[in-house]
């Protein structure tokens, strides 16, 4: 019974210890609340962008379908060479250069 000061210092410390690992409980807690919370509204997020890109990329691919098509110069009115091509700085000399510019653009669709 003499040492029993010695056994004060050491329950308030305990408690101390106790108190704290409370407070870390509870932020714990309250976090994992909001990591589910961005965890469900992440996977809303990434669901739609899904269908928003297979959206975008199936109109690409309509678009492609419609340009590349044979009456898309007819439509449109414009000559089927690109105009990269038609550029005069490119100096096509002849009929047959021109031909073969077009012919290479063809391809490269």
């Amino acid at each position: 019974m003499e040492n029993m000061w010695v056994l004060i210092p050491i329950a308030f410390i305990i408690m101390g210890g106790w108190s704290e690992w409370l407070k870390f409980k509870e932020k714990q807690t309250k976090l994992g609340v909001s990591t589910e919370s961005l965890e469900s509204e992440f996977e809303q997020l990434s669901a739609r962008l899904e269908k928003q890109n297979a959206t975008l990329i199936e109109r690409v691919k309509n678009l492609e379908a419609i340009v590349t098509s044979p009456d898309w110069d007819k439509i449109t009115d414009t000559p089927a060479l690109p105009a990269a091509l038609r550029d005069s700085s490119l100096n096509l000399k002849t009929q047959r250069d021109a031909d073969e510019a077009a012919r290479i653009a063809r391809q490269i669709r």
